[in-house]
């Protein structure tokens, strides 16, 4: 690949692993981070390419930036990583010092995704609020053993109202492939965290929203807790 010489260069290596990702896999992938002496390490893809990645990234000691290729989840922006079985089956989370140092979501990838993981995304992110409102209710903590606070608990809300407002004409934006305000609320609402100038629900105000308001039912019921 050529770059101008004012612009920086890139490098890739390709590496094979398996969709759960296991501990010692993400500890190849570090070895090669620091054979190459990379500065920055980026995620794009789905939940578990990303989360290997982010895994990479922490226990190299580098940046991370999140590049989701789908409204999937509001994982992207989150500090965390989901650590799965060898059969695929949740095992635990490992939680991280820190978030991404960027979420970058083009709005004309979403677009080209496939419409059941919008979908999945309309449901992780609407299950934000009811969850937040559901441990804020009880007193009790939130993902990271804090009170929920009064802004994460607003921001949950925010995302379910963004969800009802426009999530069937994001999902219609979607099908036919085409970028269109509602789409890009919904994805911001969903997704996590980024550069964005108004509320969009699928990624930050939900990402936002679980981790400072707590989980509940939802995630209990999903992970077997």
């Amino acid at each position: 690949m050529q770059t101008a010489p004012h612009q920086p260069s890139f490098y890739w290596e390709t590496t094979t692993t398996t969709t759960t990702t296991p501990p010692w896999q993400v500890e190849g992938i570090v070895e090669t981070i620091k054979r190459l002496g990379c500065k920055t390490v980026i995620g794009s893809g789905g939940g578990k390419a990303i989360d290997t990645a982010r895994a990479a990234a922490h226990l190299a000691g580098l940046e991370f930036v999140s590049c989701p290729t789908s409204a999937s989840s509001d994982a992207p922006c989150s500090a965390l990583c989901v650590v799965y079985t060898p059969d695929g089956k949740f095992d635990h989370y490992m939680l991280l010092p820190r978030h991404p140092t960027l979420v970058l979501v083009d709005t004309a990838v979403i677009a080209r995704s496939p419409k059941r993981t919008l979908v999945a995304g309309l449901g992780d992110a609407l299950a934000t609020w009811y969850e937040a409102r559901t441990v804020a209710e009880a007193r009790s903590l939130n993902f990271f053993g804090g009170a929920p606070s009064i802004t994460g608990t607003a921001l949950a809300r925010l995302c379910r109202d963004v969800l009802l407002a426009d999530g069937a004409e994001a999902v219609a934006a979607l099908e036919a492939k085409s970028v269109t305000p509602a789409l890009e609320r919904v994805v911001e609402a969903s997704r996590g965290a980024g550069s964005f100038s108004r509320p969009r629900a699928n990624t930050l105000l939900s990402g936002l929203g679980f981790e400072s308001g707590g989980l509940c039912v939802a995630h209990a019921c999903h992970n077997g807790g």
